[in-house]
Formats: structure tokens, C-alpha cells, sequence
């Protein structure tokens, strides 16, 4: 199965809106038509309802939990380890999305290497104080039943403001149901990688002058290009990131990238699929951060 490219993925403040997604989930989950009240509030058949008066003392509302989540613990792996692909090894990468499209409220769940799309029904509180259940379904028109609809429980603190800035989600696909922290990223997810992997300004062993931009765009000797580092390739034998490159395989050129002792080494590679990619054993260009300049 391909790998979701993560920069297709995220767009404008860490929105999902990935063509392939589109394509394999987005037909499965109608819009509701022009006219159409929203459903955020619709009943789910077959639920246990809270009684009113617990409803409004513990109400959250699907705007309260809207934007762009990732799974804490391998955020912080890639901040450590500086290398998407080595986190994963540490924990899995897991991202959820909530956002409005219309009158509706779509939910995407992604690894990376598969997606899943629905669309938010109602968020229902429980016997908790800071724990509610997140109801959605591949189609938010007219009565769901329990089994057309998914379950992700959750809990958390509010701000003085009703906003989360941090959710324990137990997701049912990705995470079979282990309860992981999640952090908002209000500057998404590419910015926030490339800020801790490989943004910076550097100069190689010619003196020459590169730099990595947190919002994608490289310069180096070559010139300016957009690039994009790679968060989940499985078979791939060493970190990478890519330009576009119409002469090269599937029209991006792959480059490969590790850190020692402080430096950033870049490697050519063979190989053209992700899952096959390999780096080649010296580095054609070992890159140190410049006097004052942050390198993460």
C-alpha cells in the first residue's frame, strides 16, 4: 500500500487535504446538501443519552476540539531522534483532524500509510467530569445506528477559554484502543518537523551556504527548491527528503540526510520507490550550522 505523502496531507495550518485521500475516502463521505441543517447535535441511534441537566454541565462542543492533533509521544521522538523514520520505530505516528467544511465537521485519522474519514455526529459526555465520547460516521445524513457509527473516547483539561490544548484519545483503528496524549499543533505538522529535523543555516566543507526554511524551501548551490521531509516510508533504508525534479523517478529527487556530532551529512540515493531507497555510503556534502544560527 503507497505511502499518504504528508505534505499532500497538511495544508494551510495543518488542514488534511490529500489528493489520494480524496479520492479513496472523501466519495465515501457525502457533503450534506445547500440547505441541510447541521448535524453536530443529531441523535445517534442506539446511544445511551446523558440525562439533559448532566448534558449541559458537561457539554464540549465539536469547535472546543477542532484542529490539528498528534500523538505526543512521537512528537517528541522525532524532536529527539531528529529522523521521522527512527521515531516511528520508538512510537508509532499517529495525527487526527478535525475541522469544518460547511455545515459539517470532518474527522480524519492518518499513520501516514493509511487514512480513515468521517465526520463528527456529536460528542456525548459521560459520568466524568473531563471525559466524553466522540461519536462519528462515514455519512452524517439522517439517523446513524451504533453499528454505522464509530466511538473515540477522550479526556482532558479545558482552558478558562472551553479550548483543549492537550486530549488523551483512544483511538479505536490506529491506536487499538490504547489511550495516547495528543498536542495541538497550531502551526502544523510540516513547519513543526522541519523546525526540529533540519531547518537551519549551514555552510559545507566549500564554504558554500545552504539553508533549510521551516516552511519548505531550500537553498543551496543548486539553487531554491521546496522540499519535503519524509515521516513514514517503510523499507526505506535511511531518512530522506524530497525536491521536485521532473528528470528524476516519479518526478522527485530524493535526498538522504543524517546527523553526527552536531553535522548534518546529505547522501545520494538509489532506488525508485520510497520503500526502496537506499543511501550511499559517504555523504556527498557534511554541512555545519552557522555561528548563531539555529540549526532545529
Amino acid at each position: 500500500m503507497p505511502v499518504l505523502r504528508p505534505v499532500l496531507i497538511l495544508a494551510l495550518a495543518g488542514a488534511l487535504v490529500t489528493p489520494s485521500l480524496a479520492l479513496a475516502q472523501a466519495a465515501d463521505a457525502p457533503k450534506a446538501p445547500p440547505g441541510e441543517a447541521a448535524k453536530g447535535d443529531a441523535p445517534v441511534a442506539g446511544t445511551v443519552r446523558q440525562p439533559p441537566s448532566a448534558r449541559k454541565k458537561n457539554r464540549v462542543f465539536v469547535k472546543d476540539i477542532a484542529g490539528l492533533w498528534v500523538a505526543s509521544d512521537w512528537l517528541a521522538a522525532v524532536e529527539a531522534e531528529r529522523a521521522p523514520h527512527a521515531a516511528a520505530r520508538k512510537a508509532s505516528p499517529l495525527v487526527i483532524n478535525i475541522q469544518q467544511e460547511g455545515r459539517a465537521w470532518p474527522i480524519l485519522r492518518t499513520d501516514f500509510s493509511r487514512a480513515v474519514l468521517e465526520r463528527v455526529i456529536e460528542i456525548e459526555p459521560t459520568e466524568r467530569a473531563d471525559a466524553w465520547r466522540l461519536v462519528a460516521a462515514r455519512d452524517d445524513r439522517g439517523a446513524v445506528s451504533s453499528a454505522e457509527a464509530t466511538y473515540i473516547p477522550f479526556s482532558g483539561s479545558r482552558a478558562a477559554s472551553g479550548r483543549f490544548e492537550a486530549i488523551t484519545f483512544t483511538e479505536p483503528s490506529f491506536a487499538k484502543r490504547r489511550p495516547r496524549v495528543f498536542v495541538r499543533l497550531e502551526d502544523g505538522l510540516e513547519a513543526r518537523v522541519n523546525r526540529v529535523v533540519i531547518a537551519g543555516r549551514y555552510r559545507d566543507e566549500q564554504g558554500r551556504a545552504w539553508s533549510f526554511s521551516e516552511a519548505g524551501e531550500l537553498s543551496g548551490p543548486d539553487g531554491n527548491a521546496a522540499y519535503e521531509v519524509s515521516l513514514a516510508a517503510s523499507g526505506a533504508g535511511c531518512e530522506f527528503f524530497e525536491v521536485a525534479d521532473d528528470k528524476a523517478p516519479g518526478g522527485k529527487r530524493r535526498t538522504g540526510y543524517a546527523w553526527k556530532a552536531g553535522r548534518l551529512s546529505l547522501f545520494a540515493t538509489t532506488g525508485d520507490k520510497p520503500a526502496r531507497l537506499r543511501c550511499e555510503s559517504k555523504p556527498f556534502a557534511v554541512l555545519a550550522p552557522e555561528a548563531g544560527a539555529a540549526s532545529s
